[in-house]
């Protein structure tokens, strides 16, 4: 696949493919048409068709094309799951100027399983994916400078830039500026603000934003105490698989704190929250010793085993 092209190195000795020699033309509201059609296989899982128009289109050296076949083989949707092929497509999307591709690989880099780890090329990816306003990048980059790793611990600089990834949407970086706010890390501390990003993130379907609303309403940050409002975000959350909020609705029917004291549903969410937490579950088990029968606990296990995420 990877014959007659030339080749440049980024990141610790990854080798990307970068041109391609000898491309067929075609017309561009043809190659235009034809990713449209791609894009329309691939959401309705017509893979094999989707992967004939996106291969087309980036043979011709569409970086849009690249960047998404790169996503089938990272995926192995049409084709088998093959990384290391898939990061070299996106490498090729990226140098084109392709902002998706360009955070993808700082994903990649960041990671450092299918590549050597490298922090500082990746934040060097997600800056360049940031200042071509793609939101998701804006993001990244604000963790790194949050965590100091491959660049400067910046709480500021990460401000600014989820401040900017808020502005384009992105429900993640709601809940991470909400997280600034709530600290006064880089910004004010103002937990009324962060109650604010946390209900605009659970609003646009975030789980973990749900939790960390639930969190605020229990202890009153920022908003009025509502012990029945935290219950019911702590059970959103928790029935999209989060295990802090999980523990919290345990914590919340062992002491009838917003629901009606139940320890058997206590014991129900324990016992899910364990599967993730089993070192913080255990002090709910511990609490609960004793409370319920042996059968009731057998009963328990069954609807625990057959419980699934919702969403």
């Amino acid at each position: 696949m990877f014959t007659h092209h030339t080749y440049a190195t980024f990141g610790r000795g990854v080798v990307f493919c970068l041109s391609l020699m000898l491309l067929p033309f075609a017309p561009a509201g043809a190659q235009t048409t034809d990713l449209s059609r791609a894009h329309d296989d691939y959401k309705t899982g017509r893979y094999d068709s989707a992967l004939v128009s996106f291969r087309r289109g980036a043979d011709a050296g569409l970086g849009e094309a690249q960047h998404w076949l790169g996503l089938m083989y990272d995926r192995g949707h049409g084709v088998e799951r093959n990384q290391q092929i898939a990061y070299q497509w996106f490498g090729r999307a990226a140098e084109q100027g392709y902002p998706e591709a360009q955070r993808v690989i700082g994903v990649y880099l960041e990671d450092g399983t299918v590549v050597a780890q490298d922090l500082v090329a990746a934040a060097s990816w997600y800056r360049r994916a940031a200042n071509e306003g793609n939101a998701k990048a804006m993001r990244n980059l604000a963790q790194l400078f949050i965590q100091g790793r491959g660049v400067e611990q910046n709480y500021k600089a990460a401000a600014d830039l989820l401040r900017q990834a808020v502005d384009k949407g992105n429900a993640k970086a709601m809940r991470n500026l909400g997280y600034l706010f709530y600290f006064g890390n880089g910004v004010r501390q103002d937990s009324g603000e962060a109650s604010a990003l946390f209900q605009a993130a659970a609003e646009a379907g975030l789980d973990k934003a749900k939790y960390n609303l639930g969190f605020v309403y229990y202890n009153g940050d920022g908003v009025p105490r509502d012990l029945p409002r935290a219950a019911y975000l702590f059970g959103q959350a928790g029935e999209g698989g989060n295990a802090l909020a999980q523990l919290m609705l345990a914590r919340m029917y062992l002491f009838g704190e917003g629901v009606t004291q139940d320890p058997a549903k206590a014991y129900y969410w324990a016992l899910l929250g364990a599967v993730q937490k089993p070192d913080l579950a255990a002090w709910y088990f511990d609490k609960l010793r004793g409370t319920l029968s042996v059968s009731e606990m057998d009963r328990v296990r069954v609807q625990s085993r057959n419980w699934y995420p919702k969403g």
